[in-house]
């Protein structure tokens, strides 16, 4: 009996573990991403050839910028006094795109506060 419960358990410990692996990535359209944004704090255009820029005030940087999955990557380039190029990479996680509205959290927020933009 001892050993059937055992057996059982291992096999229940087995399918939790194979269900847990199974995480779907959601897909998302990339042409809905084309155009312009506006969070709180920055607005972003995208463009159809994978460039754009976003401004905060009075500063503009541009960048490239890639979906993959749930994954969108900002390749932002900036630019310092001295005139040397700095790239520093911005990774969204979107949680939902529609043609007016996306939700997305910076993946290395720990927090995983939702940022929205809007068209």
């Amino acid at each position: 009996m001892k050993t059937s419960y055992l057996s059982l358990s291992l096999v229940l410990i087995a399918v939790l573990v194979l269900f847990a692996g199974c995480r779907k990535d959601k897909e998302y359209d990339e042409d809905m991403l084309v155009g312009s944004w506006r969070t709180s704090t920055w607005s972003y255009v995208f463009h159809e050839n994978h460039s754009g820029n976003r401004t905060q005030g009075i500063v503009t940087q541009n960048f490239t910028w890639s979906l993959s999955g749930d994954e969108l990557e900002l390749r932002v380039t900036q630019y310092e006094e001295s005139e040397s190029q700095i790239t520093t990479f911005v990774t969204f996680v979107l949680e939902s795109l529609s043609g007016s509205k996306m939700e997305a959290y910076d993946k290395n927020d720990p927090t995983k506060s939702i940022i929205i933009f809007t068209k």
